[in-house]
């Protein structure tokens, strides 16, 4: 019987130099190399049937690192080099969560390995990008980190909106003039007649320009401790939690922990003003 020819390609890849890589991410799997042993045991058997050559020196082993981020983890670290050096064109784990525990890292990594030329192969997932199933399953891979993404957005965005619902403070940038220190609180400063200021100036007449131009003359410092401009100044007129509000998505509700700095009325009357001002065009007050 003929033998069945061997393509070049099927030649380049059989002989492709292939690294293994081996994580545990306990100091008890460490000690016992148990865990170590047996992934190295089942990763080396798997090459050897599937016929890849794998070097002593391109076993990379990170043991009692989480598998969380790649921080710490001086073997990945080398073994990506390696890659990028050209020195590896197949990289084969156990599983998916010995590289990664994030699907969106581990399809940055495929990406980043294919544009290196390096394939990467997974046992247990039965996952080759060097094959078409193993591409197939990257589209799903993608579909999944997608879904993921969207899943946590708007369980946060949720969880927002709860939170500024029930007058709660939901974790946004705290405005100027309050601080948290377990609980929020009005900055033990000048801040609160800052404000007071700021919303008597306007309600006065004063365009946002000159009011910011009038707290920087003072050598009055913003939140972040640099100079003001009208912008800085809208966003405090436009900010509820200065008369007890709590604010999200276009809604406003009694706030359970701003403590006010103005009345009602006051912010009310500031936010009839602003209406009627146009963008970088400040109208007075006519008296």
């Amino acid at each position: 019987m003929a033998r069945k020819a061997t393509t070049k390609t099927q030649t380049a890849e059989a002989s492709a130099t292939t690294a293994i890589y081996i994580r545990v991410s306990t100091a008890n799997q460490v000690e016992h190399g148990f865990s170590l042993a047996a992934q190295q045991d089942r990763l080396l058997a798997y090459c050897t049937a599937m016929g890849w050559e794998v070097a002593p020196h391109h076993i990379y082993i990170d043991g009692g690192v989480s598998g969380s981020s790649t921080a710490g983890r001086h073997a990945y670290s080398a073994m990506l080099a390696a890659a990028q050096a050209g020195d590896i064109r197949r990289i084969v784990a156990v599983k998916l969560d010995r590289l990664s525990r994030n699907v969106k890292d581990f399809l940055a990594l495929v990406d980043e390995l294919a544009g290196l030329g390096c394939h990467l192969a997974l046992i247990a997932e039965q996952f080759d990008s060097s094959s078409p199933q193993g591409r197939f399953a990257l589209t799903m891979f993608a579909s999944l980190a997608e879904l993921e993404r969207h899943t946590i957005a708007e369980r946060m965005m949720s969880g927002k909106r709860t939170k500024a619902g029930q007058g709660g403070w939901n974790g946004s940038p705290l405005p100027y003039g309050y601080q948290w220190q377990g609980e929020l609180s009005i900055v033990p400063s000048a801040a609160a007649p800052i404000v007071e200021r700021i919303f008597a100036e306007f309600l006065a007449g004063s365009t946002l320009l000159a009011i910011a131009t009038g707290l920087d003359a003072d050598n009055i410092p913003t939140a972040a401790g640099g100079r003001w401009d009208g912008n800085t100044v809208r966003y405090i007129l436009g900010n509820g939690a200065y008369a007890g509000l709590a604010q999200y998505d276009g809604n406003e509700t009694d706030s359970q922990q701003f403590t006010a700095i103005i009345s009602r009325e006051t912010y009310e009357s500031a936010q009839a003003r602003l209406a009627t001002l146009r963008r970088g065009k400040p109208k007075k007050v006519v008296a």
